[in-house]
């Protein structure tokens, strides 16, 4: 309770101060709150207790109460309809007197314990290790694709905030120029309709805005979603997301995954063998076990022995089992050399759409400036009723569409930068 208080002081704080929010922050509170992550915690202790289950079937003693009370009448026994006896007359109907001897009282204490099965155990433990492993590397899947999910939000919702940015920027010059214009039609440099054209470009534009900020606020609202975070309507900016290509790891994620599989293939295998085993188990007891109640009290007394099983034929399933495993892990071994080549045309795929992005910019970059160089000359002789208002629309809107070219171009490489980096793991 105290740690969530914490953090909804922490998201009041930086939302109301109006600081930027990193990229990090959303990733952290994902991490933190994601319900698959909190899950996979639980079964890594579910694995933990069934191992201890394991050792204690397989090793631990066990220890019962046994109780049986049986009554084996006899019918027209010397005379009498229903007669319990250990001596019945030979035309009497019941059991067999050797089997019976007419009745069963017994109360026992059993204790059994299984020994020389340390290769049955060492099979478990492996199966439990080999499952453990399994659970950290779904973690770390989760794990992965969160941060590509939340990244791709963030950059997706950081476009929109600078397209927001943008339009703000770009009504604020309008506003500037509509007073300008309206000194000009009183002077009569400029007519009436020059006017309403620059006012109806402001209405516009004022509706662009408009439409953006909508999709920004649900864009903000879907990484709220994807980080578990409650919904906040404070204003605040997100920060550069500033997504840098990472190293090639010194294995990847599906090759570790093939061999986690591998190993639980050929586990599986082993722990089905252990039925193959000898079982050799040890018991003891103690207690009363009678047939009759006559001096039933000197009918107690104590029990030890061995019981051997040992497997000598099922069909030739053991056979068969480790064909269907084999099956399993050439399936396995598809799938890896498959993904080999598909992960290394990826890779370089990005990365020549991330050296031809960058050039685009770079060429884009230079054509805005030589843009911005026309709009301040444009903007001088529109003062001087030099140029018409649809000329200096018409170069505004090409330098506006030029930027929305440039912030689309930028925000692609973040998010090829973003999906190479999810590969590239």
């Amino acid at each position: 309770m105290k740690k969530y208080i914490l953090f909804l002081l922490t998201l009041f704080c930086l939302r109301a101060i109006g600081q930027e929010i990193p990229l990090k922050y959303y990733l952290d509170r994902a991490l933190d709150n994601n319900p698959a992550l909190k899950e996979n915690s639980n079964l890594k202790e579910i694995v933990d207790l069934q191992e201890k289950i394991n050792l204690a079937q397989e090793n631990a003693f066990k220890i019962d109460v046994t109780s049986e009370l049986g009554v084996y009448p006899y019918i027209n026994n010397n005379g009498r309809l229903v007669n319990i006896s250990t001596n019945p007359s030979a035309k009497a109907f019941g059991y067999d007197v050797g089997i019976t001897n007419g009745g069963l009282y017994s109360l026992q204490l059993n204790v059994t314990r299984n020994i020389f099965n340390q290769g049955i155990l060492d099979n478990l433990r492996l199966k439990q290790k080999i499952e453990r492993q399994s659970i950290a590397l779904s973690s770390e899947e989760i794990r992965h694709n969160l941060i590509k999910n939340i990244a791709d939000n963030f950059i997706i919702a950081y476009q929109y905030q600078l397209q927001t940015d943008l339009l703000e920027r770009l009504l604020a010059d309008l506003d500037i120029r509509l007073k300008v214009v309206e000194l000009l039609v009183k002077k009569g440099l400029l007519s009436e309709s020059d006017y309403m054209l620059l006012q109806l470009e402001i209405n516009t534009r004022k509706l662009e805005l408009s439409q953006v900020s909508t999709k920004y606020g649900d864009a903000l609202a879907q990484l709220d979603n994807l980080a578990g975070i409650p919904l906040d309507s404070t204003q605040f900016h997100l920060g550069d997301p500033a997504i840098e290509l990472s190293d090639a790891p010194q294995s990847y994620y599906y090759q570790r995954k093939f061999n986690n599989d591998s190993l639980m293939v050929a586990t599986d295998q082993l722990v089905y063998e252990n039925k193959y085993k000898p079982r050799i188990e040890t018991y003891a007891n103690t207690g009363l076990n009678a047939v009759e109640l006559p001096n039933m009290y000197h009918k107690i007394g104590i029990g030890a022995g061995i019981r051997v099983a040992i497997p000598v034929f099922d069909g030739k399933q053991r056979e068969k089992t480790a064909m269907q495993n084999e099956l399993l892990r050439k399936n396995l071994l598809y799938y890896r050399q498959a993904a080999d080549v598909k992960k290394q045309n990826s890779l370089i795929a990005i990365r020549k759409q991330l050296s031809d992005l960058t050039k685009n910019i770079t060429d884009l970059e230079m054509q805005l400036e030589e843009q911005q160089k026309i709009i301040v000359i444009y903007k001088s002789k529109l003062v001087q009723g030099q140029v018409s208002i649809i000329d200096y629309l018409n170069v505004l809107q090409n330098y506006k569409m030029n930027e929305y070219a440039l912030l689309q171009m930028k925000t692609n490489v973040q998010l090829l930068k973003n999906q190479f980096n999810y590969l590239n793991w």
